[in-house]
């Protein structure tokens, strides 16, 4: 079928589809979106000084395929080493400068930003639990995120929502799951050691976390549960070679993480944004128009056993995309070509738009094919 038959074939399926009644959702104030960009700011700056922590060494940068990544360095002896800090940006730029510049007073940093939580939150944000805050931190500390650990799930579906400035019903946020992705495809370079095994750092907090076992007890373990509760850590990273489902080592993490297809087109477009809880935490999420495809995929690929967790999954995208639709048309059209390549999750994306409402489908399909 030609390509221009296709696309009018589907158009036609979109027009004629079951659909549910139109997600809404409310924007919120434009003094509480200033206030959240002033929060991330100050994470940002608290997140760059935590990485130089009380390094006296220099800043140091390296080529790494084409792009340029930095790293705060330090001697040890006749040894070097090297904390990552991040590719090279603006942002990031000013941030060295800053860190270098000026030592403020953490603690008042600290109680600042726990006065922007309450007061984002009381102004409509979604604020994180104190549970899921504790795992963000403890994450956080382990410079995950600072070595390009990007957050997926629920926990990006609220990130992402509070970033845009919108909320959404309480429905579609609950979730106990913190699922963290990264694609070692980059060598990052980080040569700081981890002083301690990921699940040690999670039980220093609260005890009753264990690593559940996988289908193979010989495999290391890629999730960690709290007893008597739906707390659960997951790390993913992405499908390499053979696409073997065996999990991969992560060494600068100390924890292995479960390969899963096509998790590559989140993990290739990411921003960070700010998880607004305790006294927040900086964290990497994928871009949004990314993140909502890959959720319409998603819950295409789901089986009849997660038939829950399916609905959930295209809702989330179905409410995404109609925020995108309104305010951020563009970044549809940039997700959209990004997923022709990939055949499978083209198709899968396709059925899964017959099956949210009308009005957005097909208004998704008359943008990415103007």
């Amino acid at each position: 079928m030609c390509p221009e038959c296709a696309h009018d074939a589907l158009y036609a399926e979109l027009e004629n589809s079951a659909y549910n009644s139109t997600v809404a959702f409310d924007r919120l104030a434009e003094s509480v979106v200033t206030l959240y960009a002033e929060f991330l700011d100050q994470l940002r700056t608290a997140d760059a000084e935590a990485a130089v922590g009380a390094l006296r060494g220099p800043f140091v940068s390296k080529e790494i395929r084409g792009r340029t990544y930095w790293y705060a360095q330090r001697s040890e002896g006749a040894a070097k080493r090297q904390i990552y800090l991040g590719p090279e940006s603006p942002a990031l730029l000013n941030r060295i400068e800053t860190a270098t510049a000026h030592r403020v007073d953490s603690t008042t940093d600290e109680r600042r930003r726990r006065d922007l939580v309450t007061m984002l939150n009381a102004g409509g944000m979604f604020r994180e639990s104190a549970a899921i805050g504790v795992v963000l931190r403890v994450l956080a500390d382990a410079s995950v995120f600072r070595a390009g650990g990007v957050l997926v799930g629920t926990q990006a579906f609220t990130c992402i929502a509070n970033l845009l400035g919108v909320t959404f019903e309480k429905e579609s946020l609950r979730t106990q799951d913190v699922d963290v992705a990264q694609d070692l495809s980059i060598p990052l370079g980080v040569v700081e050691p981890p002083d301690i095994e990921m699940l040690d750092r999670l039980r220093a907090q609260d005890p009753a976390f264990f690593a559940v076992p996988g289908i193979d007890s010989r495999e290391p373990s890629t999730s960690f549960k709290v007893r008597g509760m739906d707390l659960r850590v997951d790390f993913l990273t992405v499908v390499k070679g053979k696409k073997s489902n065996k999990p991969v080592y992560l060494p600068h993490l100390r924890v292995a993480a479960q390969p899963l297809p096509e998790l590559d087109y989140l993990l290739e477009s990411t921003i960070d944004a700010a998880v607004v809880v305790g006294s927040g935490v900086r964290v990497n999420v994928p871009s949004p128009a990314r993140f909502a495809l890959h959720k319409l995929w998603l819950s295409n690929e789901r089986s009849a056993a997660d038939a829950a967790k399916a609905r959930k999954d295209a809702r989330q995208g179905q409410q995404l995309i109609e925020v995108l639709i309104a305010e951020r048309p563009h970044d549809l059209v940039s997700a959209w070509a990004a997923l022709k390549p990939r055949r499978n999750m083209l198709r899968g994306a396709k059925a899964a738009l017959t099956r949210i409402d009308r009005s957005v489908s097909t208004s998704l399909y008359e943008i990415v094919q103007a």
